[in-house]
């Protein structure tokens, strides 16, 4: 045993004293919005503060990984259901139809959005509606806490830059989500939200496997730069000021051998863009500065998580997400993106050069085949169903489907049908939704509305002729930017520029009319379809971006109940073509009530579990769909785009002859002769008929 002098232990205390000081100076309290990192603004340390790097991991998503991990390891609760089971139908007959809310773009008077939720007015309106689930996300925290990201509208208005696998603050305590989820079981009506997206922001992880913490490589898709390459980068103010890579500086550390020469994600026409960005001058663990390459999608500031490495650190996290989301939270559906991740991999060089693959080839679109569907087994495993939820091209659904998903995305019906109302040119709508069709897609299993309460997304136009012009086309129409590939529109917004209407016009009482019909149609188009439907507090409240004839780049909030309170993130309030939630469930004429009739009358025929039987088109702007029904009833969805009153002779599938047709709003009976039936529709009106 050693034994020290007390002029010594007194002079040890002193020092450690010291070094304590120093590192509460420099570890940062978590703030509402942080500057960056806690030594920012102040001279660097030699090497990161093992204070800070420890506080860093008691944030991190792996280390909540590890517990909820644990917690589940070696335990029965793995053998309660099969990974391999499929079983979409009982979603859907228990949840068609949901009300999808973006925490991002809403206002919730001023409380919590889970307490909001939880209110007793606004579950008897969810219940009496026609709403059998509520899917609210994204609900993870943002890395605007971090200071890594300064939240601009429109790059990152679905709120995706996720660091956490906890829910955001700003959302309500873990009581005020249980409340609500307990209320929610009380009615039946199920809850759904996003599992953290394979492009996340910048963390507590991402900064600790810059600074070479412990156990905390390989879960971004990130190489360190040799320091005598450092003059060909890009200058950063910090160590977080991350910059895109230049493709001359990417090329040239491809020739160095850092970097893959050509990635199959780099040649897809469809694919968000991304590349390879560099942090500033990271000071790690061991002392030594490293300036980091990284893969990122969208935005430099949102880095992709490296699923293929072998360390298994990523794959760790989402199955904690899983045992999180759907285990620990009792939430029944859980969405995914794993965009980022399709042909995140060395593409092929085959004989005649390098082949550029198409939507459809979707086994060299690895890693995201192999997550997609071993992250599905995981939620079947604790008794959810998986929704793929990103903007994919029409032609990978098939092969989504028949793998271990339940639910894809509908990419393509929102915006076919969104250029329909624009122009009255349904042959981009007609086309998409054969050709899905043709390629054997299970309408039932598609999710419908998903993500569209403030967004068109006319990259499903890349798959018919002229797929670039339209996209500018409908640009044009919606008021967009050439440049972006997305509209900042809402549904009314939609409907306003349609009807040539600015934001104060489209609300006056003498547009109601109009406005009703046209918001009505574009909303039929996912009503009046099999899938699960989806429709936000924007949809059923005509919420208007502040110049509705603008069109993109604008957004706003609607309240999720009530009148509002103070907007989520600093977003300027929408008008209203229709009004609030509360005083249109208290008018029995309201668009609200429009809109509860189809989802009870859909709910009451199966429409949900149908099958898309035939799309026809017919004069200028009129297209019509028809479902089967399990009954062997057919559902059938007639809309005019025009500005004109159409007559729409239809002719019916085979076996209708001597049928009736029973307008399923206004009640009307129409006989069907020789497989023919003739509606009558005014300008930019819908109808829905049941065939019996």
């Amino acid at each position: 045993m050693i034994f020290f002098s007390r002029r010594y232990v007194t002079k040890r205390w002193i020092v450690f004293l010291l070094l304590l000081l120093l590192v509460a100076a420099c570890a940062p309290r978590r703030p509402a919005v942080s500057k960056g990192d806690p030594a920012s603004g102040a001279a660097p340390l030699p090497r990161a503060a093992p204070a800070y790097l420890q506080w860093l991991e008691h944030q991190s998503m792996l280390r909540d990984a590890s517990q909820l991990t644990a917690d589940i390891s070696g335990t029965q609760i793995l053998w309660r259901n099969s990974a391999a089971a499929r079983r979409p139908n009982l979603l859907l007959e228990a949840a068609p139809n949901w009300l999808g809310v973006n925490p991002n773009l809403v206002a919730a008077g001023g409380r919590p959005l889970f307490a909001a939720l939880a209110d007793a007015d606004f579950l008897t309106f969810l219940s009496g509606t026609g709403f059998a689930g509520i899917y609210v996300a994204p609900a993870g925290e943002r890395a605007d806490v971090w200071g890594s990201a300064a939240p601009t509208m429109p790059y990152d208005a679905d709120g995706d830059n996720i660091v956490s696998l906890r829910f955001d603050p700003a959302l309500g305590k873990d009581d005020d989500f249980e409340n609500l989820a307990d209320g929610l079981e009380k009615l039946r009506i199920q809850l759904g939200g996003a599992l953290l997206p394979a492009a996340t922001g910048l963390g507590p992880d991402f900064m600790l496997q810059a600074r070479q913490a412990s156990r905390f490589d390989g879960i971004y898709a990130m190489v360190p730069v040799p320091r005598k390459y450092w003059e060909m980068l890009p200058a950063s103010a910090s160590e977080w000021d991350c910059k895109p890579l230049s493709p001359a500086a990417t090329a040239r550390f491809a020739d160095e051998g850092l970097l893959p020469a050509h990635l199959t994600r780099d040649a897809l026409p469809w694919a968000t863009r991304g590349g390879w960005a560099v942090t500033g001058e990271v000071h790690g663990a061991d002392g030594q500065a490293r300036r980091w390459l990284y893969r990122y999608c969208g935005n430099a500031l949102r880095p992709v998580l490296l699923w293929q490495d072998p360390s298994g650190n990523a794959r760790r996290i989402f199955s904690a997400a899983v045992i999180q989301h759907t285990g620990i939270q009792r939430q029944a559906l859980a969405a995914v993106k794993l965009e980022s991740l399709m042909g995140l991999d060395v593409r092929q060089d085959l004989p005649g050069g390098p082949r550029i693959p198409q939507g459809g080839q979707w086994g060299e679109l690895t890693p995201a085949p192999e997550a997609v569907n071993d992250i599905a087994r995981e939620v079947h495993r604790y008794g959810g169903w998986l929704m793929q939820a990103d903007v994919l091209p029409q032609s990978l659904t098939p092969h989504i489907l028949n793998g271990a998903a339940d639910f894809a995305r509908d990419a393509a019906t929102w915006p076919a049908a969104a250029y329909a109302l624009l122009s009255a040119d349904v042959a981009p709508l007609v086309r998409l939704l054969r050709a899905s069709m043709a390629s054997g897609v299970e309408h039932s299993r598609l999710a419908r509305g998903l993500h569209d309460e403030a967004c068109v997304d006319w990259r499903a136009f890349l798959e018919v002729a002229d797929g670039a012009g339209l996209i500018q086309k409908a640009q044009s129409l919606a008021g967009g930017t050439v440049e972006d590939s997305r509209s900042w529109v809402t549904a009314a917004s939609l409907a306003a520029r349609a009807l040539r209407l600015d934001a104060k016009r489209s609300a006056l009482p003498e547009s109601a009319l109009a406005m009703r019909q046209a918001c009505l149609s574009l909303l039929s188009w996912r009503i009046g379809l099999p899938g699960l439907v989806f429709v936000s507090p924007h949809d059923l409240t005509g919420a208007l971006a502040p110049d509705a004839s603008a069109g993109g780049g604008a957004a706003a909030a609607a309240p999720v109940w009530g009148t509002g309170g103070q907007p989520s993130r600093g977003l300027p309030q929408a008008s209203f073509a229709f009004g609030a939630l509360p005083a249109q469930w208290a008018d029995g004429a309201s668009f609200l009530h429009s809109v509860r009739s189809l989802l009870l009358a859909r709910q009451e025929a199966s429409l949900h579990l149908g099958s898309l039987q035939a799309v026809m088109a017919g004069p200028a702007g009129c297209a019509a769909a028809v479902s089967k029904l399990p009954d062997n009833r057919h559902w059938l969805l007639a809309t005019n785009f025009s500005s004109e009153r159409r007559d729409f002779s239809l002719k019916l599938p085979q076996d209708m002859h001597g049928k009736h047709a029973r307008d399923i709003v206004g009640g009307e009976v129409l006989g069907i002769r020789e497989n023919r039936l003739v509606l009558a529709l005014d300008a930019r009106q819908s109808r829905h008929l049941l065939i019996y």
